[in-house]
């Protein structure tokens, strides 16, 4: 079925988040049930953007399947005189829905909220919408006995540590390790960087590391120190270990420390791009130490989010960024990758480590950029009858992964199967019902472009401002499941021509003809950029209508473009005229951008694309 982007190209020569109080979707509950063994480390920050309070917390999270858990552990907190770990324990509340998307109270804090993700092998999240950066990591715990037996070959470990609470002692590593089956390690080198080591890329060997397992997976690892200093070592001493009942992942930290650690079972064999396939749940925590020692200081950051990889060398990109000092936002960006036989990659900034048969990934920093993410496999769906996908809603334009927000106004695409008994596209105005079929958003009927058994392409309604958007496909009377995302004032995506969100941009001139390698944007030129996601417009316009030209209707949030990382003018920004669901972008090509295909980045208030390029002349 032909998208509306497709549509638009064959009509260009002949045209001139907020989270209010609703019910969330906890359908999923039953999902995350029993004992899960969990690491937290959670920064705050004071009004010079440094960290004054750093709280970890280690022990077992019992969900009941209903909504609640409870958990008991160790706290460590570093206020106070003689800082101790500390018996610790409290009850709260979750909720995951049918597509794992998940909230928790924070064990750690409950006036903070958890956003995450319950995927395949482990439960991530982070306190996106609050003002601390944390990392929250579970794995399941064993239901019977275990002993050293259970941690047994190589893994991949990645580590972030932030020593003391103090930004200017941050440490990061990625590292395999070899374990016996009998509670000792191999000769252990470990690879990574330190700010008070001057950031550059170290390698350390830890002979003699030991572990020991038993009750239901917990127990201790030791990197002796060998009469060194904590401070002078990337990793060192005794850290609670935790090991799923599997044996695939590992998660950990010290005790009396503000480090985590989170392993991998590694990949049986040689690797390829076809390792890395799919769609992951992610969640990180980030520390860029460049502006350590000066007046910028560092720069924290926070996310949850996902990837979709294609397993041919193409992932896209979506994180809800908690940055402190700045409103949260979500970032959507296409990041190429080649994966190495040994399972790595190695990029300016990361390194990534696959593992658990192509189900997991860790990316740890590099150089004076300090990170850890854990990305896990989000589960598979299938249904029957009318089936929307719980993963299969994406915006039409950028196909950013499911985490992301949706918009009032956005054309986005739906997935299932069973969605429609015919295949048919509508023209302007869009009506809600076509062959039957209607896409219902918080109980509003949606503006239907196209439908098909397999796929959907409708207009989010412009009065979706509820911070959740429920949303369920009617097929001539027979509803199909709902699926439930959050919500934002924009959600910019830009069209490409390959109708894959990367690639060539769907760009014209001022003659309407088109922007490619044949026919290069020059700088200085003004070019008319497509897409779709940003939001309100005055005048509004009603549900699934034409963008009128006489006034035209014009975004009423701020809008920014960057092409090659140079800001561009924007003199227009609003509904293409002619065309319902379609944004216009009239944007000047800067003098100071590169030649060839190059990134146009569109940056809203609430989020912030970089995904497509344009061809620039030179």
């Amino acid at each position: 079925m032909r998208v509306y982007v497709t549509l638009f190209i064959l009509l260009i020569a002949t045209v001139p988040g907020n989270l209010q109080a609703q019910s969330a979707d906890t359908s999923g509950n039953g999902t995350l049930k029993g004992d899960y063994f969990m690491r937290e480390v959670v920064f705050y920050f004071s009004a010079s953007g440094d960290i004054n309070r750093a709280r970890s917390l280690s022990g077992v999270l019992t969900f009941d399947g209903n909504g609640n858990y409870q958990f008991n552990g160790q706290q460590m907190d570093s206020t106070g005189r003689a800082p101790q770990p500390a018996s610790y324990s409290i009850a709260g509340q979750y909720q995951v829905g049918s597509n794992g998307l998940a909230t928790f109270d924070n064990p750690i804090d409950k006036q903070l909220v958890l956003f995450g993700e319950v995927g395949t092998g482990a439960v991530v999240a982070s306190s996106t919408e609050d003002n601390v950066n944390d990392l929250f990591i579970a794995i399941p715990a064993s239901p019977t006995p275990v002993s050293n037996s259970r941690l047994q070959g190589n893994y991949w470990i990645g580590a972030l540590d932030i020593q003391q609470g103090k930004s200017s002692l941050v440490r990061d590593a990625l590292f395999s390790i070899n374990a016996n089956g009998q509670g000792g390690l191999a000769t252990v080198n470990v690879t990574g960087n330190a700010a008070n080591m001057g950031n550059n890329t170290i390698t350390q060997t830890v002979s003699g590391a030991t572990y020991t397992l038993s009750g239901n997976g917990a127990g201790t690892l030791s990197f002796p120190l060998g009469g060194a200093t904590a401070d002078s070592r990337l990793v060192g001493g005794d850290k609670v270990l935790y090991v799923s009942p599997d044996g695939n992942y590992l998660l950990g930290g010290s005790a009396s420390g503000f480090d985590i650690f989170v392993g991998i079972k590694s990949l049986p064999g040689a690797a390829s791009n076809s390792s890395y396939q799919g769609l992951y749940y992610l969640a990180g925590l980030d520390e860029d130490g460049s502006g350590l020692g000066t007046t910028a200081g560092p720069v924290f950051l926070a996310y949850a989010g996902s990837v979709n990889a294609d397993g041919n060398g193409k992932s896209l990109w979506h994180q809800r960024i908690n940055r402190d000092g700045v409103e949260s936002y979500d970032d959507t960006f296409f990041a190429p990758y080649n994966v190495g036989a040994d399972g790595t990659i190695t990029r300016s900034m990361v390194r990534y480590a696959f593992g658990v048969g192509g189900n997991a990934f860790l990316s740890v920093g590099n150089s004076s950029y300090y990170s850890l993410v854990l990305g896990t496999r989000a589960p598979s769906f299938s249904g029957s009858g009318v089936f929307l996908n719980p993963v299969g809603i994406v915006n039409a334009a950028s196909y950013a992964p499911i985490t992301n927000s949706v918009a009032p106004g956005e054309f986005v695409t739906l997935f299932g199967s069973g969605l429609s008994s015919v295949t048919m596209t509508a023209s302007v105005p869009f009506s809600t019902t076509l062959g039957g079929v209607q896409v219902m958003v918080n109980g509003r009927a949606a503006p239907v472009y196209a439908v098909s058994p397999g796929q959907i392409s409708a207009i989010i309604p412009y009065a979706t401002t509820e911070g959740l958007a429920s949303i369920r496909v009617v097929n001539n009377g027979t509803s199909s499941n709902t699926v439930t995302l959050y919500t934002n004032a924009s959600a910019p995506g830009v069209f490409t021509l390959a109708a894959s969100g990367t690639g060539p941009a769907a760009v014209l001139h001022a003659d309407f003809s088109l922007v490619n390698q044949n026919n290069p944007a020059k700088k200085g030129e003004t070019v008319l950029v497509f897409l779709t996601g940003l939001g309100a417009v005055d005048p509004a316009v009603p549900d699934g209508a034409a963008g009128p030209s006489n006034p035209p209707s014009k975004v009423t949030g701020d809008v920014t473009v960057f092409i090659d990382d140079q800001t561009a003018p924007v003199s227009f920004a609003g509904l293409a005229p002619g065309f319902a669901g379609l944004y216009q972008l009239n944007v000047q090509i800067p003098a100071g951008a590169g030649s060839g295909d190059v990134y146009i980045e569109v940056d809203t208030l609430e989020a912030d694309t970089i995904q497509a390029t344009i061809n620039v002349a030179p």
